[in-house]
């Protein structure tokens, strides 16, 4: 069984459009706590409009790199708000699945359906921590912070990593996320629990490479 312990050139527009839907996004995800599917119907659908810039030829590489690196940094702010707001509203309780279906890459949703197939066929479990909030248990509040690009690349393929912090009472995590751009967005393509060097999508394949005695 495997367990996890695991602006330049930034126009005025590009701001306001920024600011506004964080905005939005908060007011959503406050005035959805009653229910899920609320969060799930509104909050979610507001991450899916993002669009990159770095298909402007207008632009220099080092501009265009500038102004992508800040739309991944807000990219996964917004993010982890909505999981944040989604554990605090429904007790530490968590819907990864969900998160999976909303933020995460074609890639690694095929991924983890090949995951829970072979835990159904095979009787046993990958998961024993949630890798969106790198903790052992439900019930646990949790908060993400201190978010820091690491890289960005344009070329051949737009793919990037943010790190941050996992604050789970007194204790912290420290974690990273793997980007890649799909569908006019930025999604999830990896977790690393950087406190146990843990990469998830490694662990996943090796999971459903191993043969089961």
């Amino acid at each position: 069984m495997y367990t996890i312990n695991p602006t330049i050139g930034l126009n005025h527009f590009k701001l306001n459009k920024i600011v506004f839907a964080s905005f939005v996004l908060s007011t959503m995800v406050m005035t959805g706590c009653n229910r899920r599917s609320q969060v799930s119907s509104s909050s979610y659908a507001s991450l899916t409009t993002e669009k990159s810039v770095s298909a402007d030829t207008t632009m220099s590489s080092e501009m265009r790199l500038s102004v992508e690196r800040q739309l991944v940094l807000q990219r996964v702010k917004d993010i982890y708000s909505v999981v944040k707001q989604d554990y605090t509203c429904h007790g530490g309780v968590f819907d990864s699945d969900l998160f999976d279906r909303a933020f995460c890459s074609k890639s690694w949703n095929n991924l983890l359906m090949q995951v829970r197939g072979k835990e159904a066929q095979t009787n046993t479990l990958f998961y024993e921590i949630n890798p969106w909030s790198m903790t052992l248990y439900s019930g646990v509040i949790v908060s993400f912070e201190e978010f820091e690009v690491n890289n960005v690349t344009l070329d051949p393929e737009m793919r990037a990593s943010v790190s941050f912090t996992v604050y789970e009472n007194d204790t912290y995590t420290p974690a990273r996320v793997d980007l890649v751009y799909e569908d006019g967005r930025w999604v999830i393509d990896n977790f690393h629990n950087l406190k146990y060097m843990m990469n998830v999508r490694t662990c996943m394949s090796q999971y459903i490479n191993t043969e089961m005695v």
